[in-house]
């Protein structure tokens, strides 16, 4: 079993959105993992166990969450935007009111040699479903270009909001991606995420992991795309 749970941001602060974790709240993850011997692996190993996943690439996982990955020794894979590499989120909003920024390259390079990998999350975070052709190849082809430049190979990719179609799965074959991230778990390209909300406890997350019992994974189902709709619903208004 592979099971890929999806985080956002690891802050201290309350958040406007629903797709951030404390830092204590990760830690407890990370320690429970530990305690059961869970294997914690990234694509491309030949093996059974948990992938963590970051979408975004935001600085505070360099700052809050790769401490604690390397505490306990845990690889991890962080989607960036290769648009948005060292400039502010412009999309999201702390209660506080301040933006928050994404990883350097200097931090993506020190990351990366502290064991945690890096895909694409596209280039400017939208919609891949919702794109004519030109700006698809943007998003798909040219973010890929980008980081391989900056950082090496660039094998996975994770689909902004989850939305993913026949075309998109096309273009991400042709470009050499070989994980996609986002989907209904049927083949490499279309590998299931669970989405690790501010609302996770122990108890959820394992509901997540092991699909059991199964109405309560259906209801965290649910819960996920009302969070996930929500946020696509913040960044229109936004915009």
């Amino acid at each position: 079993m592979v099971k890929a749970l999806q985080f956002h941001r690891i802050v201290p602060d309350l958040q406007f959105c629903g797709t951030w974790n404390r830092p204590g709240q990760f830690d407890s993850f990370l320690r429970f993992f530990r305690e059961r011997a869970i294997p914690v692996t990234v694509p491309g190993e030949d093996k059974d166990g948990i992938v963590i996943t970051f979408d975004d690439g935001e600085k505070n996982i360099y700052d809050h969450a790769f401490p604690l990955l390397k505490k306990y020794g845990f690889p991890a894979i962080v989607f960036l935007i290769a648009g948005y590499i060292g400039r502010n989120n412009d999309w999201d909003l702390s209660l506080t009111g301040r933006r928050l920024k994404h990883l350097t390259w200097n931090e993506i390079r020190e990351m990366k040699k502290g064991g945690v990998i890096f895909g694409s999350h596209g280039m400017t975070h939208r919609n891949l479903t919702r794109l004519h052709d030109g700006e698809l190849d943007l998003e798909i082809f040219g973010s890929k270009a980008i980081l391989e430049k900056k950082i090496g190979p660039i094998d996975a990719i994770s689909y902004p909001f989850n939305r993913v179609n026949r075309e998109v799965l096309d273009k991400v074959r042709k470009a050499g991606y070989k994980y996609g991230f986002g989907g209904d778990g049927s083949t490499e390209l279309l590998i299931k995420k669970e989405a690790m909300y501010i609302t996770d406890t122990l108890a959820t997350m394992k509901i997540k992991v092991y699909e059991k019992p199964k109405l309560a994974y259906a209801y965290e189902r649910i819960k996920q795309k009302a969070i996930n709709t929500f946020t696509i619903a913040t960044m229109i208004v936004k915009k």
